[in-house]
Parts: C-alpha cells; structure tokens; sequence
C-alpha cells in the first residue's frame, strides 16, 4: 500500500521560478532514490503538490517540505492509502501559471489558493489532476 498526500501552501513573496526549479531539481534526486512520485502546481504564489509513495518516505518528505523556507501555511488538504500511484513516470512533475489551460481554471473555477472552505480536497486533487493531464495521458499509453 502507498500514502498520497495532497498539500496546498503559499509560496513566500520572493520566490523566483528559479526557485522553483531548484526544488524539481532537488525533488527528482531525492524522489529517484526513494521511489517517490508525484505533481507539484505553482499558480499565483501558491504551492499545490499531491506527492505519493512508501508512508515512511513520504511522511519524511512532507517533514522536510514543512521546513522549507520558500512557503509557509502548508496545509495537508488530503491522505489516504492507494494501491498505485496517479503519477507512475514522474519523480516531480511541475506545471506553473503558464502551463495551465484557460479551460481548467474555468472549468474547477479556479481562485488563488484554493481556500479549503470553498474547495473540498477531492476538488482540488481534480484540479491537480486536471493541470497534468496531458503528461498523465501520455504516461498511461506507454
């Protein structure tokens, strides 16, 4: 059995996209040896990350992401066991403000941050899943 969590957070002020792929960078060298996969949102200075693997390695990695100085507020909107991974190729995959269709954020009428008192945790996990589907098709055809 494998845990998933899904995470929103606010990215500090100065983050840069740079920053950001730093932490893809870091992510695929860490996830790669523990088995960890997953699909992190940057969207209007807002973490959205579903991260899946072993319980052990993925309650290690929610702890070092609680740490992280690049955002605050994190907020575990979601965890369960599953039996398989939604992201089976993807140490990390990214998708941030320009990546993202128009037709998503109108269709799960999208805000910043998706403030949990609008949007129930199966809401944004169909959000999340929504922004990377394309890459998640993709997956499934090989």
């Amino acid at each position: 059995m494998l845990k998933q969590v899904l995470y929103s957070s606010t990215a500090n002020t100065d983050i840069t996209m740079r920053d950001v792929l730093e932490i893809i960078r870091v992510s695929h060298n860490r996830n790669s040896k523990s088995g960890l996969t997953g699909g992190l949102l940057f969207l209007d200075g807002y973490f959205y990350q579903l991260l899946e693997g072993i319980p052990s390695d993925v309650d290690a990695a929610m702890q070092r992401i609680q740490r992280d100085w690049r955002h605050h507020d994190v907020h575990v909107r979601r965890q369960q066991r599953v039996t398989s991974p939604v992201f089976t190729d993807d140490w990390m995959a990214l998708r941030s403000d320009a990546q993202i269709p128009t037709e998503v954020l109108q269709e799960y009428h999208y805000q910043p941050g998706m403030p949990a008192e609008r949007y129930q945790a199966d809401d944004l996990f169909a959000f999340l899943i929504a922004c990377f589907e394309n890459e998640l098709h993709q997956q499934m055809v090989h």
